[in-house]
């Protein structure tokens, strides 16, 4: 028996010998998940997420966490009173990773998650919009508004948006560029980006997320 669905059988055990005075578990729900059923996946040990793909999520210390959730275009999931979180071309333990570490953060003291794929975006009859809209500003050859597709089902990053613009212009400043981006509460994040590292790979490329703004600033010359 794979260790996914050994957890899915002790679930409902692990929930009663809880101390915790949360609300009780959804076992239909676990039950449901454990027989898989029409359009469920064969094999989660392969699987990674793409844009489209739908996830059953289990929290057992509180239900109400409990859902199906649509991978979004710009690469994540909403779950209630948590936000966004990234999810896309992660394995089912990353996924989980993920969830619990934010419910961690801000809801839960001990948080236990199980995800399972449901459905392929393909599946879903949804229509997916493959990529984000994102806007380039500065020392790029094609400033503005732009949509980048997303390729083979993983993120669109930084670099990938800036290439899609037309690249760098002569006077690009790349070590100081730099990402806004809209947070929960209506503010602005401010993410250093530095593309000479990025293009030389000593730094990873970062995922955008959709209505981000990347900004290139032009060199200082010093005279």
């Amino acid at each position: 028996m794979h260790l996914r669905g050994l957890l899915l059988i002790i679930a409902p055990l692990f929930a009663s010998c809880s101390t915790s005075q949360g609300p009780d578990l959804d076992i239909d729900a676990f039950q449901a998940a454990a027989s898989g059923g029409q359009g469920a996946l064969a094999s989660p040990q392969s699987y990674r997420t793409s844009v489209g793909d739908t996830l059953d999520v289990f929290v057992l210390e509180d239900s109400s966490f409990n859902g199906k959730y649509v991978i979004r275009p710009s690469g994540d999931i909403i779950i209630p009173k948590l936000g966004r979180i990234g999810v896309v071309s992660m394995s089912l333990a990353e996924v989980e990773t993920a969830i619990t570490r934010q419910l961690e953060a801000t809801q839960l003291k001990k948080a236990t998650v199980i995800a399972d794929p449901v459905l392929r975006g393909a599946e879903t009859g949804e229509t997916v919009l493959a990529g984000l809209t994102v806007y380039l500003s500065g020392n790029v050859a094609k400033s503005g508004r732009k949509f980048v597709p997303f390729v083979a089902g993983s993120q669109v990053t930084a670099f990938q948006a800036v290439m899609d613009g037309g690249g760098f212009t002569n006077f690009a400043n790349k070590k100081k560029s730099f990402i806004l981006r809209k947070d929960q509460f209506g503010g602005t994040q401010r993410i250093p980006v530095d593309f000479a590292r990025i293009e030389s790979g000593t730094l990873p490329d970062i995922p955008l997320r959709d209505g981000d703004m990347l900004v290139v600033p032009q060199k200082m010359f010093g005279f």
